[in-house]
C-alpha cells in the first residue's frame, strides 16, 4: 500500500495522515506556510518529518519547486517566498539530503510520483525521445539527472512563453509545470500510466484529466492518496 501526501507547506496535518501500513510519499514543498505559520513553525514540522523518517526508512520523500530555490546556489528566486531564510533552508536541506528520494517515484511500473508532472517536451529536451520506457525508468533517469544537473528543474531554464510567470511552459520540469497544462503535454499519454502530482492547490484531490491525480489539498482538505 501507498499513501502519496501532497504539499506540506509547514502544515503538520501530514501527522494524521501518515500510515504504519503504508509506503507514505511526500510530493515537496516542505516550507514557505500558506497559512501564516512562523518560521520557527515550519521548520519544527520539517524536523518531525525527518524525525518521522528516521523511525519509517521506507519513507519517500520527494523535492518541489519551493525545496529547489533554496538549494540552487545561483537566483533562481520565482517560486520561494523568502529569500531572507536561504541559508538556513539550505543548510537543513544539506543535512538532510540522505532522507530524499529525489523529484520522481515510480510505484509498481504503473505509476509516477512527483511534484507537477513529467512533460513530453520537458523529458524530451534533457533525457531524450520518449519510446514507452517505463515509469520506473523514467524515474531512474529523472533523479539521475537531478543530481548532475538541479539548474534543468529550475523555472528560469524551461520558460518558452512569454510571458510565463506561473509555470505554463510546456518545457517546465517536473517540479514546475501547472496542472492545467500537464494533460496536453503528458508524457505517458498513449500508456496506461498514472501520473500523481502535487504543486497546484486544490480544494480537494483532483482528477485533472485521465490518469492525473492531484493530491496538492492540504490546506483545504486533509487527505491523502491511497494506492493498494
Amino acid at each position: 500500500m501507498y499513501n502519496v501526501i501532497g504539499d506540506i507547506h509547514g502544515l503538520n496535518c501530514w501527522k494524521q495522515l501518515v500510515r504504519e501500513d503504508a509506503t507514505n510519499i511526500f510530493v515537496g514543498d516542505y516550507f514557505d506556510s500558506k497559512d501564516g505559520k512562523s518560521k520557527e513553525e515550519t521548520i519544527d514540522n520539517f524536523k518531525d518529518i525527518i524525525a518521522f523518517c528516521k523511525t519509517h526508512p521506507e519513507t519517500i520523500m520527494l523535492y518541489g519547486n519551493h525545496d529547489l530555490y533554496y538549494i540552487l546556489d545561483r537566483d533562481y528566486r520565482s517560486r520561494f517566498s523568502h529569500p531572507e531564510y536561504r541559508e538556513t533552508y539550505l543548510r537543513l536541506f544539506t543535512e538532510t539530503e540522505s532522507f530524499f528520494y529525489g523529484v520522481a517515484y515510480a510505484i509498481e511500473d504503473k505509476t509516477l510520483v512527483s511534484h507537477a508532472g513529467v512533460t513530453k517536451e520537458w523529458y524530451e529536451k534533457y533525457i531524450g525521445v520518449y519510446h514507452g520506457e517505463s515509469p520506473r525508468l523514467v524515474a531512474q533517469q529523472i533523479n539521475d539527472l537531478w543530481l548532475r544537473d538541479k539548474t534543468a528543474f529550475a523555472f528560469s531554464s524551461n520558460v518558452t512563453v512569454d510571458p510565463d510567470v506561473y509555470g505554463v511552459s510546456p518545457t517546465h520540469s517536473p517540479l514546475c509545470i501547472r496542472s492545467w497544462i500537464l494533460p496536453e503535454h503528458n508524457l505517458f499519454a498513449d500508456t496506461p500510466v498514472t501520473q500523481i502530482i502535487g504543486h497546484t492547490p486544490k480544494e480537494d484531490i483532483t482528477l485533472v484529466s485521465d490518469r492525473i491525480f492531484c493530491v496538492d489539498c492540504l490546506l483545504h482538505t486533509p487527505k491523502s492518496w491511497i494506492i493498494e
